[in-house]
């Protein structure tokens, strides 16, 4: 059991070491960022479970876990737009402040949306909420969107998203 024990901290540690070097100051949002996803799926479960006009579904639940892994994919694949970047700008010489741009953004936009979410399915079990909470979150959202706008360009009606 000892050995178990020695193990798992071992490897744990060498993934924290891991994910350190590469995401830096940007680490405690992911680590955040992925309790909230867990907690999105518990409060969501919680709110079904106390209402009457609602149910949990084993389907549900597994659809919630799916969409949470599609997240995960999300941000691998902005890591690779990241790391390919860095790959560039270092082949051309170019000085960028951080290694992790759409990877940053990406955890800030999944943060917010799971916040608002797990918000969401505290409502929806009954739960009254602050409006400040509401108010800062509604705030934080628009400012994590004008980043990505700001970064790649984007819309300035907010009407030319493509969408895959």
């Amino acid at each position: 059991m000892e050995n178990l024990k020695t193990g798992l901290v071992g490897t744990l540690a060498v993934i924290n070491v891991f994910l350190a070097g590469y995401f830096g100051v940007f680490t405690p949002l992911l680590y955040i960022t992925i309790f909230l996803m867990v907690m999105d799926l518990i409060t969501r479960v919680y709110a079904a479970s106390v209402r009457e006009d609602e149910k949990v579904e084993s389907k549900k639940v597994l659809q919630g876990i799916y969409r949470k892994l599609g997240m995960c994919f999300l941000i691998v694949l902005s890591l690779v737009l990241d790391f390919g970047l860095l790959q560039l700008v270092e082949t051309l010489g170019i000085t960028i402040a951080t290694k992790v741009i759409f990877t940053a953004l990406t955890l800030a936009w999944i943060f917010v949306r799971e916040l608002i979410s797990n918000l969401e399915n505290l409502q929806r079990a009954g739960i009254e909420l602050p409006k400040f909470i509401v108010k800062a979150l509604d705030i934080a959202k628009d400012k994590v969107d004008q980043m990505g706008d700001t970064i790649t360009g984007g819309a300035e009606d907010g009407n030319k998203e493509k969408t895959y």
